[in-house]
């Protein structure tokens, strides 16, 4: 009997009733090793969800024997991630299963080991590469210990070593007895399997052995596609002309001040060029690329010598394309730059048009396609789409062929040689071979330095006819979101303060005592002493003064505005002095005292409240909480739902900052944010962030929810 029977299975997407699966019908033996192929938009995700139970069929039914463990590595690794802390992420599966403390450790210990993330353990999760959260997904489940593990183009956006290392374990688990089913466009995967699902367009052309699908060569195309051109990187340096493009001169950059980032990186670009960068996952190729484009700054002494110059501002198609999506239609978030850089009407369309087909998204096919109901591949082009119809000097893409089917791939790549052609000047990065191989030149970064450079050339001084790339207008906005983000979670955290040293949950009993009594006191005199104990309580926490007068100044105005109805309905004494009275607005001294007493308690409560998360990071808080609500569990009292939602607060704030952070810089490089004038220029320019940036809340809330669905919370 088959593990798992699936029968004449039918989907459509509730949304539009587009049909994803017709008809479907396989089985799946105990033990195997399935591999599902098939171009972008296919069904093959959908199918995997349906597999999980996560999504209910039309019709046809799906039997899975019972007592068997599922695991899924969903396609967007960021949404499967619940915790903020990696080393929490991976042993919050386990830990819903019930087991022992000391199995929750030794688990959460070998599975980071098994995707080489252990020394990342107490890294914030919001801090990782994609590569690197792919690895963190990928742990989250083998804790569990699935006996049917399912993996949606898991090992997709890794580098060639990582990428061995995760294969090499998932033969491992498939030696121990356990099934895998891995959708994918990879070769070498599809060598591992002995079972091969094929499917298009929602049906299944092919179902049977691995030997009978690789020895028809259209299946072989349908995978590997045709082989990419290899350039002789020494024609480069023989034939390039020297127009340089863009210039980069002591690239120095960290994240924290004990974090990962670029040192001492210098390189040249040009015109008509073609150039990979390459290197492993977290190397820090999505950071150069995103100082040369005016995304991130410098920020301390490293970067004194940095220099970037270029005839313009390059161009970037980020990594999370998906994120780089604002607009409810395909044509319309295309069309988004263009139109910023003032094209319209029949001008308008033709852009987007021919950037929708240059880059193998059809427009008479995916037009009027609403974009996040579009494949991961396919979500992918569209991104790319939206650069190329700015028509810039100087582009960059960041893993423009991750999840990719063979046939998109080639024509990405393809596109990107005819841009060159153009004069155009690229830069991709990839951690595949035969793409570096296409290019005319590869970069190499590692460690965030540059170890090699198949051009060699010599690095010229700056040209006097490149421009400086300054930061984008919207640049203090993208670093406050992301300090936000990584507040939240306690990385990059300093020296420990006086109140950092105390036990978690001690800590929470103080900071609620200082925050009751700060909101109950009600004379003036106790308000002004709860004001200084909670200056100092914000002291020993490492909140400085300046910090502390900041937030004071920042909320007077709104308090002064509510002072105002409290000077309207709040009674005086009877027989006391009226400085002023004008129909019912009366000023007397109670009045004032009541509202200077009002004041200091909100300041007080607030200084108590940011102290607090200053010196208390997530995982602090969720130990604290465990201790102090113990005594309810004793008595049955399911405390354990009230933590997941503090936990899951923590972990969904640096997402929607990671997710305001990604539309503010796609908008940014399109012309949108901080390039208007006048107020509701502004107000105008920023609805194309707030619509969907409320979209996407839910979509991740609902992505949460499968995440936490799956790592067996009950």
């Amino acid at each position: 009997m088959s593990l798992i029977t699936v029968s004449n299975l039918k989907y459509s997407y509730p949304q539009n009733n587009q049909t994803a699966l017709d008809d479907v019908s396989f089985g799946i033996e105990k033990g195997s090793y399935v591999a599902i192929v098939g171009y972008n938009g296919s069904g093959k995700s959908t199918l995997a969800r349906l597999l999980c139970g996560l999504e209910v069929p039309a019709a046809g039914k799906i039997e899975v024997q019972p007592d068997y463990r599922i695991g899924i590595v969903f396609q967007s690794p960021k949404e499967q991630l619940v915790s903020g802390i990696v080393s929490r992420d991976t042993a919050f599966g386990p830990q819903n299963l019930g087991l022992k403390a000391s199995e929750v450790e030794l688990r959460t210990i070998e599975s980071l080991n098994i995707v080489d993330m252990l020394d990342r353990a107490d890294s914030s999760t919001s801090a990782l590469s994609l590569g690197q959260t792919q690895k963190i997904a990928l742990s989250g489940v083998i804790a569990l210990h699935p006996e049917i593990l399912i993996l949606d183009e898991a090992v997709s956006m890794l580098d060639p070593e990582s990428r061995k290392e995760i294969l090499e374990f998932i033969r491992y688990w498939h030696r121990c007895g356990n099934t895998i089913i891995q959708i994918t466009h990879d070769m070498e995967v599809v060598a591992e399997a002995d079972t091969v699902i094929g499917m298009e367009k929602g049906k299944i052309f092919y179902y049977g052995t691995k030997h009978a699908f690789l020895s028809y060569p259209e299946n072989l195309a349908r995978i590997e596609g045709t082989p990419l051109p290899i350039t002789d990187k020494s024609l480069l340096k023989k034939n390039l002309e020297k127009t340089v493009t863009l210039q980069v001169r002591n690239l120095n950059f960290k994240y924290s001040k004990d974090g990962h980032g670029v040192k001492d990186v210098c390189f040249d670009l040009y015109k008509g060029t073609v150039t990979a960068l390459t290197g492993p996952s977290g190397a820090g190729k999505s950071t150069i690329m995103e100082l040369c484009c005016g995304l991130l700054q410098k920020q301390n002494e490293l970067n004194s010598d940095t220099v970037i110059s270029a005839v313009s501002r390059p161009v970037i198609a980020q990594q999370n394309a998906k994120a780089a999506l604002f607009e409810a239609f395909a044509a319309d978030d295309v069309a988004f730059g263009a139109r910023n850089a003032g094209k319209n009407g029949k001008n308008l369309k033709d852009i987007v048009i021919k950037s929708m087909n240059d880059a193998a998204l059809p427009f008479d096919e995916f037009g009027e396609r609403r974009t996040q109901l579009l494949s991961g591949g396919e979500q992918r082009r569209l991104s790319i789409a939206g650069i190329l119809a700015m028509n810039p000097d100087i582009i960059f893409l960041d893993e423009p062929t991750a999840g990719l089917d063979s046939r998109a791939r080639n024509q990405v790549m393809e596109m990107l040689r005819n841009l060159a052609e153009q004069g155009k000047t690229v830069l991709f990065s990839t951690h595949k071979r035969d793409e570096a191989d296409f290019a005319d030149r590869e970069i190499r970064i590692e460690n965030g330095r540059l170890v090699s450079d198949t051009l060699q050339d010599d690095k010229n001084d700056v040209k006097s006819e490149l421009s400086t790339i300054s930061p984008v207008p919207v640049i203090g906005l993208l670093e406050k979101l992301r300090n936000i983000s990584l507040g939240l979670s306690g990385a990059n955290r300093r020296k420990k303060s006086p109140v950092e040293k105390l036990h978690p949950a001690l800590r929470i009993l103080v900071f609620l005592a200082m925050f009751i009594v700060s909101l109950a006191v009600r004379p003036i005199w106790l308000a002004a002493v709860m004001f200084c104990a909670s200056a100092i309580y914000g002291k020993f926490c490492g909140f400085s003064l300046k910090n502390l007068i900041k937030s004071c100044l920042k909320i007077l105005p709104f308090l002064l505005f509510f002072c105002i109805f409290q000077l309207i309905f709040h009674q005086p004494v009877p027989g006391e002095v009226h400085y002023t009275e004008w129909k019912w607005f009366l000023i007397t001294p109670s009045k004032l005292l009541f509202c200077l007493a009002g004041i200091l308690r909100t300041d007080s409560a607030l200084v108590c409240l940011s102290a607090f998360f200053v010196s208390t990071p997530e995982y602090d808080l969720i130990d604290g909480l465990n201790v102090l609500l113990f005594p309810l569990k004793l008595l049955k009292i399911p405390v354990r739902y009230f933590i997941l939602i503090i936990e899951i607060i923590f972990r969904f704030i640096p997402v929607l900052m990671d997710e305001a952070s990604s539309i503010i810089k796609t908008q940014a490089i399109r012309g949108g944010l901080g390039q208007v004038k006048g107020k509701m220029a502004k107000i105008k320019a920023i609805i194309p962030l707030i619509v969907p940036l409320i979209i996407q809340s839910v979509k991740k809330s609902e992505s949460l929810a499968d995440a936490i669905t799956m790592r067996y919370f009950k």
